[in-house]
């Protein structure tokens, strides 16, 4: 008798994808995703008002707001960038 784990077992099925990858199946446009991605532009927008418009609030708010917001993209979807990591010294997965 193996391990017992409250959750069904998946045999590694999502080991290569992050948090937003493995919400609602990988479906895109889903209602969750759509508030998850709609939160930090309203955040955005909420900020930048009672900051009074201020350059350099605003543009602090917004970069943070791209760095949040560019990554949920569908076109994004799968995509990995390694900075730190060469390929040589990524083992291949099989």
């Amino acid at each position: 008798m193996g391990p017992r784990i409250p959750f069904e077992f998946n045999a590694g099925a999502y080991d290569n994808l992050n948090m937003w990858e493995q919400i609602d199946n990988e479906d895109q446009y889903t209602p969750a995703k759509k508030f998850l991605l709609t939160t930090p532009i309203v955040l955005f927008l909420i900020s930048t008002h009672y900051t009074h418009y201020d350059l350099a609030y605003f543009l602090v708010n917004f970069l943070a707001t791209l760095l949040v917001v560019v990554p949920k993209l569908p076109a994004f979807h799968r995509t990995r960038f390694n900075f730190f990591n060469s390929q040589d010294d990524v083992p291949e997965s099989r």
